[in-house]
This record gives C-alpha cells, structure tokens and sequence, in this order.
C-alpha cells in the first residue's frame, strides 16, 4: 500500500514540474519607488538577448508598489530590462540574484540634467584640446 501512495505521488507531481536540465528558479523583490509605473520588465542571462518578460501583463505602481517576481535560468547573473509607463528605460546589467535578493527601482536622472551633462563633459573636451 505504501508503494501505491508514493507512485501516485509522483504521478501527481509530474505535470508540475516541465523545468529544464539546469535551470533553476531565483525570485526577486522589485520595489517601484520610481515616479512612473512600470509596465514592462524583463531578463536575460548576461549579454543575452532572449529576455523574458517578468510582469505579465501587469503594472507596478510608482511610489512604492512591491511584487515578486520568479527569474528561470541556469545562472545567477542577469540583465533586467525595465520600461516605464512614460516610455523611458532603465537597464541593470550584470545583476546577481544569488547576492542580491531585491532590486530598488529608483526615478531616473530628469532628461534636462542628463542633456547638461553630456554638454559639460563636451566641453570639458573641447577645453583640454
């Protein structure tokens, strides 16, 4: 009788279990304090462009709203992608989730002071020439 139990155990657990030779699942704690809601992010193995989507279909609020989300592979390091509401993105390459269990999406640098610095550091050139 107990072999009967433990084989219709195995029998039940089977379809639940479709994971690769290798592959294994890490989870990651994204906190959106960004000022935009994200809509889209997604990961890769480092340097990899086979990127899968993470959110599925849903959004994560700025401000604060939290969700975990499950990244498949066979190693620790990946790329995420995140895309936000406004149409900007944010990349975070190289990043270990066997070191790192959350991710702090913070609001990017405003497009002005993005475009002040690129002007200074032209002329920061163009002065030393």
């Amino acid at each position: 009788m107990h072999r009967l139990s433990v084989v219709a155990l195995l029998v039940a657990a089977a379809p639940f279990a479709p994971v690769q030779a290798g592959e294994r699942s890490h989870y990651l704690y994204v906190v959106n304090r960004a000022h935009d809601a994200i809509v889209s992010m997604s990961a890769a193995p480092a340097g990899a462009d086979d990127r899968r989507e993470l959110l599925a279909g849903t959004r994560l609020a700025g401000g604060g709203e939290a969700a975990t989300v499950e990244i498949r592979g066979e190693g620790c390091v990946h790329d995420l992608h995140v895309v936000f509401a406004n149409g900007r993105r944010a990349r975070y390459p190289a990043f270990d989730l066997c070191r790192a269990r959350g991710l702090r999406v913070m609001p990017l640098p405003a497009r002005d002071a993005q475009a002040r610095l690129a002007r200074t550091r032209t002329e920061e050139r163009t002065a030393a020439d």
